[in-house]
């Protein structure tokens, strides 16, 4: 009874302290301190921190059963955990890397301030996955540069290219600075290829050529990601060979080469399925749901109610909805979202609203403006630039719809306004030109049309072979009014 009221665990939280201690054992803790040497007290540390390590190594491989991603980690001296603080599933290592952010964040900086350099880049490494899963950019980039110094200190050529390449991740997928992500995923694939870690260089080539693709430079991209697959194969490793392979269905999804983009996917999922990693699964089918949605309607950025002019492939005198593919699509996208859901990945959680928003807008169904609402929300609040531009172009059309066409067209600039993305710009400047042409503003139109036409080349993307002035015709017509719906079932 006296232990249990000096020491009380606080279940149920992520934040702050989770073990709470009586200001008796406090007080008496201290003590003890005071009456050991330093250097004992230091070595004790270092064992807490190894077994913490050694916790978070096991944690780290059940997010990635499918295999590592470089052979550089195995420095630091480790102690083995009691076998209830190692995590036993996929479900049990979200929740122990929730639980354990706090303490594994100061882990490092207590590291990095005794000069353990080993440990404070051993620990930044085995968290990047969860901090990427959690949208914690900000700690992720906190943390790497900590143990980049140490990996400095070290002379560390491996852990040095490692560390560049989790980053380049956090740097890339926060939009805060892309121009130094490429550079951290360059000098890692340099790194990788001179220590002759292969492992390492095909992640870091694949995480350049999700970048790039990000950016809508879909070429380039796509080379970096058969350069990867190729070391993949060769190795072999499945999961580096399942990410780029879905990284390639994406591109071929932007080329309307919907055929060869699932064949990619049905490749993918089977590797992720066979190895059991959960979230690559749940990613997979939110990009089958994006190809099988984008393939109905051919890539067209806009439904047949706000233009009715040509379109590459695109045919359409019914609704998307009578299409077999529709349906598909929103039944993959519920059983991904179920999966991400459930490994609590908010960023590729947040992308399946964005795709089921989008459906609801093609639909005229008025739950694209909850979804909308809802994607805005998440993607403020975790910096996602490039869902808040698509998110944008959606609600600009909801509210042109509602007769407030000022509102639409400053919602669809602001879009345009994110980071360099030629896919997402070519979409965006395509119905920005839609929204001009509601209001008359010929020469907008014309310039927002170039503006699409320009982005949709840069990317290799398919576009109307008609001059400016035909298309135009097309796109300067009143919008239409928005009507009330019966909400999918």
């Amino acid at each position: 009874m006296v232990v249990a009221h000096l020491v009380q665990a606080r279940r149920g939280t992520s934040e702050g302290q989770r073990i709470v201690l009586h200001d008796l054992a406090r007080g008496y803790s201290k003590e003890l301190a005071a009456e050991h040497p330093a250097d004992e007290a230091d070595r004790a540390v270092r064992r807490l921190l190894g077994a913490l390590l050694s916790a978070a190594d096991v944690a780290d491989t059940r997010l990635r059963p499918a295999g590592a991603r470089h052979s550089g980690r195995d420095g630091a001296v480790r102690q083995l955990p009691p076998g209830d603080a190692v995590a036993a599933d996929v479900w049990e290592a979200v929740e122990w890397f929730e639980a354990e952010r706090v303490v594994l964040v100061a882990a490092v900086a207590h590291a990095h301030a005794r000069g353990w350099w080993e440990l404070c880049w051993e620990i930044t490494d085995a968290m990047s996955i969860a901090l990427e899963h959690q949208w914690r950019w900000d700690i992720s980039s906190q943390v790497h540069e900590l143990a980049l110094d140490a990996a400095g200190h070290l002379g560390d050529g491996r852990a040095r290219a490692a560390l560049l390449r989790n980053l380049g991740e956090a740097l890339r997928d926060s939009g805060s600075d892309v121009g130094r992500a490429a550079e951290c995923f360059r000098e890692a694939i340099a790194l990788f290829q001179s220590s002759g870690d292969a492992r390492g260089e095909g992640d870091a080539l694949g995480n350049l050529g999700i970048l790039l693709r990000q950016q809508g430079v879909l070429r380039e991209a796509m080379q970096r990601l058969i350069a990867a697959e190729r070391l993949f194969r060769a190795l072999p490793l499945e999961r580096g060979l399942a990410w780029a392979l879905r990284e390639k269905a994406v591109i071929n999804r932007h080329w309307t080469r919907y055929t060869q983009a699932l064949a990619q996917l049905d490749a993918s999922q089977a590797l992720f399925a066979a190895n059991d990693e959960v979230r690559g699964v749940g990613w997979v089918l939110r990009t089958r749901a994006d190809t099988e949605k984008e393939s109905t309607v051919d890539g067209c950025p806009l439904p047949r109610r706000w233009y009715e002019g040509p379109w590459p492939g695109h045919d359409a005198t019914s609704g998307p909805e009578q299409d077999p593919r529709w349906p598909a699509a929103r039944a993959h996208y519920e059983q991904a979202a179920q999966l991400l859901h459930a490994v609590r990945d908010h960023r590729g959680h947040t992308w399946i609203t964005l795709g089921l928003a989008d459906m609801a807008l093609y639909e005229g169904d008025q739950a694209a403006a909850e979804s909308i609402s809802h994607a805005l929300r998440e993607t403020e609040a975790c910096g996602d630039h490039r869902g808040l531009s698509r998110a944008l172009t959606v609600q600009a059309l909801l509210v042109a719809e509602t007769n407030r066409l000022s509102d639409a067209i400053e919602l669809a600039e602001q879009a345009l306004a994110g980071p360099t993305d030629h896919v997402g710009a070519a979409q965006a400047s395509f119905r920005l030109a839609r929204l001009y042409g509601a209001t008359g503003r010929r020469q907008d139109v014309l310039r927002a049309l170039q503006q699409s036409r320009t982005h949709h080349q840069a990317a290799g993307m398919p576009f109307p072979d008609h001059d400016d002035t035909e298309l135009s015709k097309a796109l300067t017509r009143p919008a239409p009014r928005a009507r009330r719906f019966r909400r999918h079932q």
